[in-house]
């Protein structure tokens, strides 16, 4: 007579990936090797011993008791046979970490056993906090853009119309102060939309090669500055130069944003401790909000020993707006903007808190170690001079085109206004004597800027000059890369900003 072979259902018990129970009396009495490496205990002799209750934290994610809540799931199981469902385990560690629940009641001498099957969905579940966050991110975005454009040209209105009157009442001082308040106010408005627009379109023309060791070094006073008497600051810089794809001012408001942070999260002092560094990404192990491509990278990591921020709060915190701040402290955008540059250089966020003991961000940059860094442009003082040069305005809105031709008339130049792309054809057509300027927002009915200025090229116009104004970021004038060099003058501007613009561009031409 043959000799049994091995029991099928047991090898198959054994061998499944899939974490395997059996539940009898609400006590363990087996499970395979995959429970035991799930749950990281040392030997499946102490899982068996343990209590179902405790696999399970005190609370599930919809806020139910896991006890109560996991005999309403037994119960649905013995009534219907099977019963399939989310739940969150504990480790052997204390890591609490979701699973899919199948249990499958089998009848067994006169009872009911329950057969239970984990599978670990860590990474489904990441993956679905990434594509929500990325759509979020979306929105915030086409958001961003769309209001950008109008809001900016108010706040032109409103900048540009207060410079003119402070300088009407440079003798009032006590109206002064009013103005010189609404244009402060204006200056941080532009601010919040710039921000908000790093959620919007990538920045690619502004985008150089720069080394992050030279920023922080130079960023370095400013921070003691900031931080106050009763924090110590700790800079542990990079002894290598860490090229990364991105602008210097941005890095520099990322790690001001960052101290900042911290600062405010030490309210009676302590210790911030910012650090760069090289480090090598291999996969997606170190739990950024979204996944990196593997290779060498720039980490930049800030480091408080404050409140620290619960589960829920660092679930929001990198959310535009979201902010633990008194009113009137904080803006919210602080870790979004982080976010939005770190995207756009094309890396990652991740922060670890814990409440009472202290948070670290770090930002992660890929290096561009193929990539020669961007020489400095030398500066140039900016120039308030006006001139006596005539210029054609293209400007759809109302406001924002009054505000132009004062500040420019205002400075000797003669203006001529379009109210959009067409109509500054039929005036650059209709004027013998030409302009030497062409200022011309860059999107309007009938006619773009773009279009404008080809329109006038290929009618004996190629020696005028060319600023376009622009609310939105410079990839909108991605349609005109067949222009060449364009200047644009990104909106909101003051009107000192116009006047040294305008002055610039024609300086150039000549």
């Amino acid at each position: 007579m043959p000799t049994p072979g091995p029991d099928p259902y047991r090898e198959l018990f054994e061998r499944s990936a899939d974490a395997i129970l059996i539940i009898e009396d609400e006590r363990f009495v087996d499970c395979n090797q995959a429970t035991v490496d799930l749950l990281r205990y040392p030997n499946k002799e102490d899982l068996l011993r343990t209590h179902p209750s405790e696999l399970s934290p005190p609370t599930q994610p919809d806020g139910q008791s896991s006890f109560e809540k996991a005999n309403a799931m037994m119960a649905l199981a013995l009534e219907r046979g099977s019963h399939r469902f989310e739940w969150d385990h504990v480790r052997f560690d204390g890591e609490v970490f979701p699973v899919e629940v199948l249990l499958t009641a089998v009848p067994r001498d006169a009872k009911q056993v329950l057969h239970v099957v984990w599978r670990d969905i860590s990474d489904r579940k990441r993956l679905e906090e990434q594509l929500r966050h990325a759509q979020k991110m979306e929105i915030i975005g086409q958001l961003a853009g769309g209001v950008a454009h109008d809001f900016n040209n108010l706040l032109v209105a409103i900048m540009g119309n207060g410079e003119l009157l402070q300088k009407k009442l440079a003798d009032r001082p006590e109206l002064a102060l009013y103005v010189d308040e609404m244009v402060k106010a204006g200056q941080r408005g532009a601010t919040l939309v710039r921000q908000l627009l790093l959620f919007s379109r990538p920045q690619d023309g502004l985008m150089e090669t720069i080394d992050l060791v030279p920023v922080l070094g130079e960023v370095h006073r400013m921070l003691e500055r900031l931080i106050g008497e009763d924090t110590l600051l700790v800079v542990e810089s990079c002894r290598e130069p860490l090229p990364i794809r991105g602008t210097r001012g941005h890095m520099e408001q990322v790690i001001v944003n960052l101290v900042t942070n911290a600062r405010d999260a030490m309210p009676r002092g302590g210790t911030i401790t910012v650090g760069i560094r090289r480090v090598t990404i291999s996969g997606d192990s170190i739990g950024a909000v979204d996944d990196l491509v593997p290779g060498p990278h720039a980490l930049l990591s800030v480091t408080d020993a404050g409140e620290g921020m619960s589960q829920t709060v660092l679930a929001h915190a990198i959310d535009p707006f979201f902010t633990t701040k008194p009113v009137g402290r904080g803006t919210g955008l602080g870790l979004s903007t982080v976010y939005g540059i770190a995207k756009q250089s094309g890396g990652g966020l991740r922060i670890d808190s814990v409440l009472g003991r202290g948070t670290t961000v770090k930002v992660y940059l890929p290096l561009r170690d193929d990539e020669p860094l961007s020489q400095d442009a030398p500066r140039v003082a900016r120039q308030s001079r006006g001139g006596s040069e005539r210029v054609l305005v293209a400007e759809d809105d109302a406001i924002v085109a009054g505000v132009v031709v004062r500040v420019l008339e205002a400075q000797g130049y003669t203006v001529q206004l379009a109210s959009d792309g067409a109509d500054a054809l039929d005036r650059f057509l209709a004027t013998p004597d030409g302009f030497d300027l062409l200022l011309s927002d860059v999107i309007m009915p009938r006619m773009s800027g773009p279009d404008l200025v080809r329109e006038i090229r290929a009618r004996g116009g190629g020696g005028l000059g060319v600023l376009l104004m622009s609310g939105y970021t410079r990839d909108n004038l991605s349609e005109a890369a067949d222009l060449g060099e364009v200047d644009l003058l990104e909106k909101p501007f003051s009107a000192s900003e116009l006047v040294a613009r305008v002055r610039d561009s024609l300086d150039r031409r000549g």
